[in-house]
């Protein structure tokens, strides 16, 4: 990518994050231009807008299982060593990503979000010396607000 090419994409990050159906009439203009001039990065975005897809049409897991399989195989497909990798990481993940349909769309999100808490304690306070002190400030972590103030 030469750098007129990356001065293009420079401020249009944006358009390729949000999702197709959050995007105002303009951007959607822009993405279809885009997707033109960068075939890799407009294929990625549908293939992206696809996985969308699986998780909102699939009503049980035999047909999110069929439609994972249906999407590695055209990723496989594809000249995009990134959508390969993905292919090949959703290929070995696969019974824990159509566990989401097998046990009523339940996910791990709160989960990995208290985890993160924790760590920002742990970071906030370099290393607790009173293991019995930390416990007590785990159970206090849904009080505390981890975001920084401007």
């Amino acid at each position: 990518m030469d750098v007129v090419q990356q001065k293009q994409l420079k401020g249009l990050r944006f358009v390729f994050l949000k999702n197709n159906e959050d995007l105002p009439e303009d951007a959607r203009r822009i993405l279809k231009n885009m997707r033109g001039d960068f075939q890799d990065l407009g294929d990625a975005y549908m293939f992206r807008e696809t996985l969308r897809s699986i998780y909102i049409r699939s009503k049980t897991s035999c047909h999110a299982r069929i439609a994972f399989h249906r999407w590695c195989r055209l990723a496989e497909e594809t000249d995009i060593p990134e959508l390969k990798t993905m292919a090949k990481t959703i290929r070995d993940k696969l019974d824990g990503i159509v566990s989401y349909w097998t046990f009523r769309h339940i996910s791990n999100a709160s989960m990995e979000g208290f985890n993160t808490k924790i760590r920002w304690l742990i970071r906030q306070a370099y290393g607790f010396r009173d293991s019995e002190y930390f416990k007590l400030k785990i159970f206090q972590l849904p009080e505390i607000s981890c975001e920084k103030e401007l």
